[in-house]
């Protein structure tokens, strides 16, 4: 009696095909759970990510250097100001002008100007002449928040008109460039206890 011929072959694949499908599912299942345990561990890191920016955000907004920054600021715009105060007068105005200037002094700079007043009023009146001043730059040079003092550079351009025979001039244009040495004061901010004149 003849058996049945089976090709080794043929059954050995089909074993492997069976064997193969039996273990797809587990290999699925494994990188299905290598995924989500990369996907949790991105949104960890991403979620750090956010904590350390949000803090790192309030300390620049609240933290010491941030009022530093402002306080510099400050200072900066103060000078501008009082750069373009002190730069300014007008023989029409000589009164308020001159006022204008100590309220933007103190110290020594308020002393001087409170005690020469009445002299750069006679003088301006007397020649006649407005100035206009217009800041182009200004910068700290030093700056110490704790003490409360800082030192600008400003250069300003100063148009001079002077009056002759009832006819105003063409104005005169010149730009300076003055240091101020600027003090906080409790009550009114920063001012300047010192002006001088840079010289090219």
């Amino acid at each position: 009696m003849r058996l049945p011929l089976v090709r080794r072959g043929a059954a050995g694949k089909a074993g492997a095909d069976a064997g193969d499908r039996a273990a797809t599912p587990g290999a699925g299942s494994d990188r299905i759970a290598l995924a989500t345990r990369i996907s949790a561990v991105l949104a960890g890191v991403g979620l750090i990510a956010v904590l350390v920016f949000g803090i790192l955000w309030f300390l620049a907004l609240h933290g010491p250097g941030a009022k530093t920054a402002a306080a510099r600021d400050d200072a900066v715009v103060a000078a501008r100001q009082i750069a373009l105060n002190l730069q300014s007068l007008d023989y029409n105005t000589v009164d308020k002008g001159l006022d204008t200037w100590e309220q933007s002094a103190t110290g020594r700079l308020f002393d001087e100007i409170h005690k020469n007043r009445q002299q750069y009023a006679d003088q301006l009146r007397k020649v006649q002449t407005s100035s206009t001043a217009r800041v182009v730059d200004v910068a700290l040079a030093d700056f110490d928040p704790a003490a409360g003092t800082a030192r600008a550079i400003a250069s300003v351009d100063v148009s001079t008109t002077q009056n002759v025979n009832g006819t105003e001039s063409v104005p005169v244009t010149r730009q300076v460039r003055v240091q101020l040495d600027l003090v906080r004061t409790p009550d009114a901010g920063w001012k300047a206890a010192s002006a001088s004149a840079i010289r090219a």
